[in-house]
Formats: structure tokens, C-alpha cells, sequence
């Protein structure tokens, strides 16, 4: 098989990552209309944002152990289709229940979808490249929102915002229909044989799983992975309206701003991937180029963030949004990598544990942003200010304990593999 044929592999995963990201931050973009038709206070309209997380978590946790049986290319088939229809019956909602229930649906659909695309992607690009293959496809995650927001901002400002879910719906059809074809597409038979050597060498029990999943890497970097994802949820959520309300900014305005502070942010995130596969080959040492360096990442985004609040004007912004969004991304994308480390031959459980536990954030943090803006009445920025300065806080604490209890000594090994370590 021809060795481009991974790069198209990859491109489809990032193309159904672009639609993936769309298709959660329309609610956001949406959020002024779809308050204004439906009636709905802030603090409803952050339990329609938390409705999508319901069953994220779970599917995610759920969906990465499917992965393992079904296969990765069957489930990403699954979830487009899940996709499909829950975007597609916006069209017909009329009341709150009906949009908290095609959401619920949506988030059952994408909960696994970055487990089973990280472990799809791993049957195709060998351990030292598939840093760079995940940033790659988490710039597709970032360029949902920065190349979609304007066109979707268009499509609500002069169509309707049922319409414009609709219209994403079809997307993940016309993706499917592809998907049809190059789902059947297996990897070289080298790398075929490292997975199924992996996956078959030994049985993993509950036990090495528990172990695994119970150990410092884990905890502590899933910790900063969910701290980081609130980050996200906010930009998903509020963040549109945060740029409107208090900021000043046009629905335009906001989409470009939302678009170029994407951008940046995922391609230098790319760069920062780089350097950390670059510094792991150089060292082979995951505490070195994954632990320490996300760390950083993390301790910095805190500390930007919690300068937003403190500037105006699209310029300003657009800098401290881009800079945040490059160290969210690079968490996002260096994390997993940790992860899947500590138990390969069951990557598919692993990554969805990872991404259920992070992603189970937005479960709460919306209506904790809802509830924080209307109670603040007609300060509304002090709202939204207490819910920035709280997720920094966090951020920069989640970080400061990944540097204490991930120990750069530490060796990780599961009962029957004593004889493969993973070095920190």
C-alpha cells in the first residue's frame, strides 16, 4: 500500500473533526437566537449547553472499549450517522425538551469520537509521528470552529438557526457516504502486526487495567485535561456571547475574532507538538517531553486567561485568545499520547476513560457560567469575569499537581508486563 495513503486516512479524520467541532460550537454561535425564540434564561440555556455532555462522557468511556471489538473504522461510521440525524431534527424543535433531547443525542454520537479517531490514527502512523498525526487532527477540532463560525454566523443570521443545524447535519451525511469507501482501507501490514502484537501478546485483565487507570500519569494528567477542557466548553458556550454582550463585538466581529484566535492557536499548537515529539525522540522521556511540557502549557494558560477580562478591542483579544488556545490545544494533544503509553495493547479503553473523565467537565461547568451570569443581574461581566478567573485558577492548580505527583523517576508496569516499563 502506498505510503500516502495514511495522510488520506488522516485527512478524513480531520475533515470529520472539522465537522465534529461545527457541529458543537453552532449552540454557542446560535445561543442569542436560539434564547430569544425559545424564551430561555441563562441559566437554561447552560443546562442546554450541559445536556450535550449527559451522555459524552459515557459514550466516550463506552465507545473507546467498542472500539477494540467492533473496530475503529465501523464506529466512526456509526457516529456520523448518530450525527446526522441529531443535527437534522433541530429543524422541528419548538421547545426546550425537544433541543435538550437532539443535543443529549449529539453528544451520545461525539462522545467517542476522539478515542476512536487517536486509536484509528495509531494503526497508521508509528509511535514518533503520531504526536504530529494528533495535533494534526486536533487543528481539525480548532478549524471547526475558525473556518465554519462565519459561514454558520451567515447562515443564522439569514436563514435561521434551525436551518443552520440542518445544513451541518448534511455535512456529516456527505462524510459517511466517503467514509464508506475509505473505512475499508487497512493500514501497512508492518504496522498491522506491531498493533496485533500489542493487542494479542498477552490477555490485560481488570486488574492491569485498574492499575493503569489508578496510577499518577493518569490521574494527574486527566485531571489537567479536564481543567483545560472547561476552557473549551466556555469558548463553545458563552464565549460568543461574552465577545457580544460585554466585550462589544458584532455577531460579525465575533466570528472573525472566534476564526483568526483558532487559527493561530492550531498551528502554532502544531508547532508546539513538533517540538515535543522532537525532544521525546532526543530523550525518551515522557515526563520530559509530555508531563513537563504540558505542565508549562498549562501553568501559561492560566495565566493568559486570566487576562482576558483585562482587555478590549478585537486586536488585544485575538492575541490573548490565540495564545490560550495554542497551550490548550498542545494539552490536548500531548496528553493522550501519555496515556495510551501506560496500557498500549488496550489503547482503545484507555483514551476513552481519558476523554470521558475530561470531557465530564462540561457536564457542570455551563450551568456554573449560566447561574454565575444571571446572578450577577445587571453586571453581567462580573458573571462572566468570576467564571474566567475560577477556570485559571484551576488550571494553573491542576498543573502545579502534575508536576508534584508525576515523578520524573517513576516507572509505570502492569502485573504480566514487568518486563515493559514505561520510563517518565
Amino acid at each position: 500500500m502506498k505510503s500516502w495513503t495514511k495522510w488520506i486516512i488522516l485527512l478524513a479524520l480531520f475533515i470529520m473533526s472539522i465537522i465534529n467541532f461545527a457541529e458543537k460550537s453552532i449552540t454557542g454561535l446560535a445561543g442569542t437566537h436560539i434564547m430569544n425564540d425559545l424564551d430561555l434564561t441563562s441559566t437554561q440555556f447552560g443546562i442546554v449547553a450541559s445536556s450535550f455532555f449527559w451522555l459524552f462522557s459515557i459514550a466516550g468511556i463506552i465507545g473507546g472499549s467498542l472500539s477494540d471489538r467492533l473496530g475503529t473504522g465501523k464506529l466512526l461510521a456509526i457516529m456520523a450517522i448518530i450525527w446526522t440525524i441529531s443535527q437534522s431534527m433541530v429543524l422541528f424543535v419548538s421547545s426546550l425538551p425537544l433541543l435538550i433531547f437532539s443535543r443529549v443525542l449529539l453528544g451520545a454520537g461525539e462522545g467517542a469520537f476522539s478515542a476512536t479517531a487517536v486509536s484509528h490514527i495509531s494503526k497508521w502512523f508509528k509511535p514518533e509521528s503520531r504526536g504530529l498525526a494528533i495535533s494534526i487532527l486536533n487543528f481539525g477540532n480548532v478549524v471547526g470552529i475558525a473556518v465554519t463560525a462565519p459561514l454558520l454566523v451567515f447562515l443564522i443570521s439569514n436563514y435561521g438557526w434551525k436551518q443552520a443545524f440542518f445544513i451541518s447535519g448534511i455535512f456529516s451525511f456527505a462524510w459517511f457516504i466517503c467514509w464508506l469507501w475509505l473505512g475499508r482501507l487497512k493500514p501497512p501490514v508492518s504496522l498491522a502486526e506491531e498493533v496485533s502484537k500489542q493487542e494479542s501478546n498477552q490477555k490485560i485483565n481488570r486488574k492491569d487495567i485498574g492499575k493503569a487507570l489508578r496510577s499518577p500519569v493518569f490521574i494527574f494528567t486527566t485531571l489537567t485535561s479536564f481543567v483545560a477542557y472547561t476552557l473549551i466548553v466556555f469558548g463553545l458556550t458563552f464565549n460568543p456571547s461574552y465577545l457580544n454582550k460585554v466585550k462589544g463585538l458584532s455577531e460579525q466581529q465575533t466570528a472573525i475574532v472566534i476564526a483568526i484566535s483558532g487559527l493561530i492557536g492550531a498551528i502554532l499548537g502544531m508547532v508546539l507538538a513538533i517540538i515535543s515529539d522532537r525532544l521525546y525522540k532526543k530523550t525518551q522521556s515522557l515526563w520530559k517531553s509530555r508531563t513537563l511540557f504540558t505542565a508549562i502549557c498549562a501553568i501559561l494558560a492560566g495565566i493568559l486567561y486570566s487576562i482576558y477580562p483585562l482587555v478590549n478591542g478585537s486586536g488585544p483579544i485575538i492575541i490573548i485568545l490565540s495564545l490560550v488556545n495554542t497551550l490548550v490545544v498542545t494539552i490536548n494533544t500531548l496528553n493522550p499520547t501519555a496515556v495510551t503509553s501506560l496500557l498500549p495493547e488496550r489503547r482503545g479503553v484507555m483514551t476513552g476513560t481519558y476523554y470521558g473523565v475530561m470531557s465530564s467537565s462540561g457536564i457542570i461547568a455551563p450551568i456554573i457560567f449560566g447561574k454565575f451570569i444571571q446572578d450577577s443581574g445587571a453586571n453581567q461581566a462580573g458573571g462572566f469575569s468570576a467564571s474566567i478567573y475560577g477556570m485559571s485558577v484551576a488550571m494553573i492548580f491542576a498543573a502545579i499537581l502534575m508536576l508534584l505527583f508525576v515523578k520524573q523517576k517513576r516507572q509505570i508496569s502492569t502485573g504480566k508486563r514487568d518486563n515493559e516499563i514505561v520510563n517518565l
